[in-house]
């Protein structure tokens, strides 16, 4: 439920929509992870297509516009980019794969997944004004991406596999700060505890940055 200040003769949010963002983020990456692992076969890989269009693509852009329009710069970034992964996923999924050659199908996933490093990098930088489970999940996707572009280069199912279970675990760390922002927003106090990174403030929500 929305909370709403009046302002003058006008209403304006005085809510964040991150934890939307971040679940649309955590399940579609625990769903292609769970393939990426070995844990389920690659066949249910069109369930995870769909997901990537909507929850994963479309809301996440749209909470990166919603954020964009409150100057938060922070979360507009990260929504608005990770939403067009996943919507580039989907598409390419759906329009493109078919049309590789399946001896460059690897290094094409390589280098569709390769490049999201220096993005994460430098989004990981900026995450250290955040708090601890955020910084965290930064790590976590560098951690999938780097052995999953390496596994899909070389041909190496170790390495695909590994990066498949570092998503799985990366899920659960943004399910877990997008559960901390709705039931500390319910409850009005703090009962998911995220780590602050600046004792001297605490963040409103978890993708607020410290001031």
């Amino acid at each position: 439920m929305s909370n709403l200040e009046s302002k003058g003769n006008s209403l304006a949010f005085t809510i964040d929509p991150a934890p939307l963002a971040l679940g649309g983020f955590a399940l579609t990456t625990f769903l292609l992870s769970s393939i990426t692992s070995g844990l389920v076969s690659i066949t249910i890989m069109p369930a995870v297509v769909a997901v990537a269009w909507f929850y994963g693509g479309i809301i996440q852009v749209l909470v990166g516009l919603w954020e964009l329009a409150h100057q938060r710069l922070f979360q507009a970034v990260t929504f608005g980019s990770y939403g067009a992964f996943w919507l580039s996923f989907a598409a390419f999924q759906t329009f493109f794969a078919g049309k590789i050659p399946a001896a460059d199908l690897g290094t094409a996933n390589a280098l569709f997944l390769g490049v999201w490093v220096v993005f994460t990098f430098y989004m990981l930088i900026a995450s250290f004004r955040t708090n601890v489970a955020l910084v965290i999940a930064f790590i976590l996707v560098e951690v999938l991406l780097i052995p999953s572009a390496i596994g899909f280069a070389t041909n190496n199912l170790g390495a695909l596999h590994f990066g498949g279970w570092a998503g799985i675990v990366l899920a659960i760390v943004v399910w877990y700060v997008a559960a901390a922002d709705v039931i500390n927003h319910q409850f009005k106090r703090t009962i998911l505890p995220l780590g602050s990174l600046n004792q001297g403030s605490k963040a409103k929500t978890a993708m607020n940055l410290q001031a």
